[in-house]
């Protein structure tokens, strides 16, 4: 390897590493500003229950009706799924569902709507449910952590 060749390598790696660390401290930051996480219940039964009839009608077509994915559509349930998220704000994938989603008219979908397929997805990742419904509202949003396991007692 030349000397020039070197050097842009070793110029990749630290950008790489740089956006890695920068990365890192942003999903720190972001679950250490979370009041709540989703082992809090932070949606109601029947708000999960409006939901699926939304995801059937809304979703389902690409994400297909058990949430597995398809295609090019990801799945929205199971391990790589909460995996995915994980240190994540409920803001975080609120925004990008209701601007990405549904694919073919994106951000068609109402804020209530979107928080109430939220709800659904929860409930099939088997979070747990509380008493009151999950607002479309950002700091409530970036208040609650999405973590993959349930934080020790």
């Amino acid at each position: 390897m030349n000397l020039r060749a070197g050097s842009i390598v070793a110029a990749a790696a630290g950008v790489a590493a740089t956006i890695a660390i920068v990365s890192g401290s942003i999903v720190t930051s972001v679950a250490a500003q979370a009041t709540k996480n989703v082992w809090d219940g932070v949606y109601s039964t029947e708000q999960a229950a409006r939901g699926k009839k939304l995801y059937v009608d809304s979703c389902s077509s690409c994400h297909k009706e058990g949430l597995q994915g398809a295609d090019l559509a990801p799945a929205l349930k199971g391990e790589d799924f909460v995996l995915r998220w994980a240190g994540f704000s409920m803001q975080d994938l609120f925004n990008t569902i209701s601007t990405t989603m549904p694919s073919d008219d994106p951000g068609k979908l109402s804020p209530q709507v979107n928080a109430d397929i939220i709800a659904f997805i929860l409930q099939v990742n088997k979070f747990p449910t509380g008493h009151d419904e999950l607002k479309p509202d950002t700091p409530l949003l970036k208040g609650i952590a999405i973590t993959p396991k349930a934080p020790a007692p």
